[in-house]
């Protein structure tokens, strides 16, 4: 019923499966979701999250995805705190895709 996206050891992002699957918030749950071979066009090339997700003793200030996030900026520099954007749907960022997931 319910699905929590994790990354460098913390949920990122949680909702109702279907909601999570069709119009992620998250940065890295969108970057997850496009790698999927199922969801790319057949003979192109699979989407890829940039960078290496950090090892755990060294996680990055402020926002563990911020080395790999399209959206980050010094906003990013502070460790986000989960939050409520619409009921039922959370995620842990500054920067949540909120344009297409109402």
């Amino acid at each position: 019923d319910e699905l929590c996206v994790m990354y460098a050891g913390r949920i990122v992002e949680r909702g109702a499966v279907d909601d999570v699957i069709e119009t992620s918030v998250h940065p890295y749950t969108r970057g997850l979701i496009g790698s999927v071979p199922s969801r790319n066009p057949r003979g192109q090339p699979l989407r890829q999250i940039p960078g290496m997700a950090p090892p755990p003793f060294a996680l990055p200030q402020g926002c563990p995805f911020r080395p790999r996030c399209p959206r980050a900026d010094d906003a990013c520099l502070a460790v986000p705190e989960m939050v409520e954007h619409m009921p039922g749907r959370f995620a842990r960022c500054q920067h949540p895709h909120l344009e297409d997931a109402a």
